[in-house]
């Protein structure tokens, strides 16, 4: 039976942007765990546009290994639209996702499928001990901390990149139409049957991260944006504070006049609430342009990513 026609369990999705030195020893280590499985797998490699040979080098590895799936896109869409990309044309009723820098090791995906129960949809994990740069480890608290705290006790946030889902979320995945997909972040939201289990983490040995910190200030930005609508609120304050302040300061300029006698020059507290108030308006016009534009990117109904070729 030829793997078109085989019934497939378990997918390995692997989103990849220039890794042509990590991909054959990636494929290499997932075959391993994969076969000790007893269960029909797939790997599904969706190359986000790579420039340095990371698809070449995909296609040589696939002409010899019949569960090797590549996805290529056009371009570089991004690592969400890529993981979306690989769930929608994975097969399996499991499906694992799984970064390709070699940090989380294919080695751990066995204790994700052992903790997928009945009654389990999604498995989330954290890692024991984190070797990653000082850096990209206050930047990924401060980014967790940040969506915690929008959104409450009411979401069990977890922004790993490594899990393991059922076939069903991905369907759930599709029924939220919005543009914001930060994955994680969608996928904690709903609110699934999940359980969170600890794994191992490697320092990456070749290439280098491609969340740097201004990847990591933009996934902010899509947090806060996307899922909340905390900075049109926190305009709202800024605007009453204004204006309490505002008042204040009428007052205290009557107080003065009236009761002391004392008349304040006006052009220097003129001049400071006149610039408090323009940098309000601009900010406000900002947080508006921002989910304006959000509305406009809805409306044009453009893809998530193209797809190029898919090579079974």
């Amino acid at each position: 039976m030829n793997n078109m026609d085989r019934k497939i369990e378990i997918s390995i999705v692997v989103p990849v942007f220039n890794e042509v030195s990590l991909i054959e020893e990636l494929v290499s280590r997932i075959k391993v765990v994969c076969d000790k499985l007893n269960q029909s797998y797939e790997i599904v490699i969706v190359d986000d546009g790579s420039s340095d040979g990371s698809y070449e080098k995909s296609k040589q590895i696939q002409a010899n290994d019949s569960a090797l799936r590549i996805v290529k896109l056009t371009r570089n869409f991004g690592q969400q639209a890529a993981v979306l990309a690989g769930f929608r044309i994975s097969k399996g009723n499991i499906i694992v996702q799984l970064d390709s820098d070699l940090q989380n090791p294919p080695e751990e995906i066995p204790k994700l499928l052992d903790a997928m129960s009945d009654d389990i949809d999604m498995v989330t994990t954290v890692h024991r001990k984190r070797r990653d740069g000082m850096l990209r480890v206050i930047g990924s608290q401060c980014l967790l901390k940040i969506g915690q705290a929008l959104f409450g006790d009411s979401v069990k946030l977890n922004l790993s990149s490594f899990r393991a889902i059922r076939r069903s979320v991905v369907e759930k995945i599709e029924a939220c139409k919005d543009r914001s997909r930060y994955m994680a972040v969608l996928m904690s939201w709903m609110g699934l049957p999940s359980i969170e289990i600890e794994v191992e983490h490697h320092e990456r040995k070749q290439g280098i991260t491609k969340y740097s910190i201004l990847n990591l200030l933009k996934l902010s930005w899509d947090l806060v944006t996307g899922y909340s609508s905390f900075p049109l609120r926190m305009v709202t304050y800024m605007g009453m504070f204004g204006a309490f302040l505002g008042f204040l300061m009428m007052a205290f300029l009557l107080f003065q006049r009236i009761v002391n006698g004392i008349l304040i020059e006006g052009f220097v507290v003129l001049l400071a609430v006149f610039a408090f108030f323009a940098g309000v308006q601009l900010l406000s016009i900002g947080f508006l342009g921002e989910y304006l534009g959000r509305v406009h990117h809805q409306i044009q109904e453009r893809p998530d990513y193209i797809i190029e070729k898919v090579i079974e």
